[in-house]
């Protein structure tokens, strides 16, 4: 009797054209509409971003809690995070993310983490014993400090008034944080290696993208340097350099040193919590994709965790996507069998990113051709 192919479908997000779900379930509509039989589980990934806890949910379940918070611009909203026996996950952009502001309103001069901090002490007040955060989608650059001020810290000026403004910094006090605090272990989920501080730090690439012009950026970096060094100076160690610190507009920089948070790839927190690696297992083949597959791709994203997985178990790898940038060497020496590519039946980028779920179904009915050979080995008695 012919036994069924078992296929595992782990989909990262298709920037600006499909969700991780969408992606997954695209992939797993074109194969089913081949004539092949076929056993298919699609799990969809996060990077810490707009979706983690969808993501997290859908896959491995737990309670949603509502929390009344300040935004990024100090309007009430209320915000959801998800809670699963002694742990808690929370997604920055439901607080303080970008998608809680029209574009008018951008402004990272005045945009605050505060709303975070609020979900924090929230979750930190129910016996949890691990918080995780996805920070990705942040409105905000002030450094974390909107984090801290909500979880009791004060910060004054050199006038001894408090200030929330990170260049007019002079003094940090701890002496009324949150004792609940000190019980929790905390995970930041996210994907951007960036140090706080110069060229490739949080104001300089991503303030413009946050509404930042030229003379803003100056002026955030300033009070940036000026933060930097009075929490260096508290803290007695300098986490400026450290890869993530300019996370969210710095806000990895302030989990990091005053939370002691352990920074982590995205997907690797959620295949933590989706037992990816018993789902690979257990596959008879794995499928992995992305929007664009370049070398960032197989050195510590998705693609890349997919795939050392995928060869400790010895499964064979297909990777789908939108675009592929890289080589047939560089797919083989890291263990990728196939790549299917919707640039390949689409050259226009424009048209392929509006049409992707269309397009990326049609080159995963195309390759169903190539299971011949997995069916075809396993015919059992």
């Amino acid at each position: 009797m012919e036994v069924k192919l078992k296929i595992l479908i782990v989909t990262d997000k298709f920037k600006g054209s499909l969700t991780a779900l969408e992606a997954a379930e695209s992939i797993k509509n074109g194969l089913l509409r081949s004539s092949g039989d076929f056993e298919i589980n699609v799990l969809p990934m996060a990077d810490g971003g707009d979706g983690t806890i969808d993501v997290i949910r859908s896959s491995a379940g737990g309670e949603l809690k509502c929390v009344k918070v300040l935004d990024p611009l100090k309007k009430e909203v209320f915000a959801h995070y998800l809670a699963k026996d002694k742990m808690v996950f929370i997604e920055m952009a439901k607080c303080s993310g970008l998608q809680l502001l029209t574009p008018d309103e951008y402004n990272p001069l005045k945009a605050t983490t505060y709303g975070l901090g609020q979900m924090i002490l929230a979750a930190a007040g129910s016996n949890v014993e691990e918080i995780i955060l996805g920070i990705g989608g942040s409105a905000t650059n002030d450094g974390g400090l909107g984090v801290l001020r909500a979880l009791g810290y004060k910060f004054t000026g050199r006038d001894g008034k408090e200030t929330a403004n990170l260049a007019e910094v002079a003094g940090i006090d701890g002496r009324d944080v949150n004792k609940n605090l000190g019980s929790v272990k905390f995970k930041v989920a996210c994907d951007v290696n960036n140090p706080l501080l110069g060229k490739h730090g949080a104001t300089r690439v991503y303030g413009p993208q946050k509404g930042a012009d030229s003379k803003m950026v100056e002026e955030l970096e300033s009070g940036m340097k000026n933060w930097a060094g009075v929490c260096e100076q508290y803290l007695g160690k300098n986490y400026a350099n450290f890869p993530g610190a300019g996370a969210a507009g710095g806000t990895g920089f302030a989990l990091m040193g005053f939370l002691k948070a352990e920074m982590l790839p995205g997907w690797r927190v959620l295949s933590e919590v989706t037992d990816l690696e018993r789902r690979v297992e257990r596959a008879d083949l794995v499928i992995t994709g992305e929007g664009s597959v370049d070398q960032q791709s197989i050195s510590g994203k998705l693609i890349d965790g997919v795939a050392a997985i995928a060869k400790k178990y010895s499964k064979p790898l297909w990777v789908y996507c939108g675009i592929n940038n890289l080589t047939k060497h560089q797919l083989k020496k890291r263990g990728i069998e196939r790549l299917f590519s919707i640039s390949d039946i689409e050259k226009d980028k424009s048209t392929s990113m509006k049409k992707a779920k269309v397009y990326l179904e049609k080159i995963s009915y195309n390759s169903a051709t190539f299971l011949t050979n997995f069916q075809s080995n396993r015919q059992t008695d």
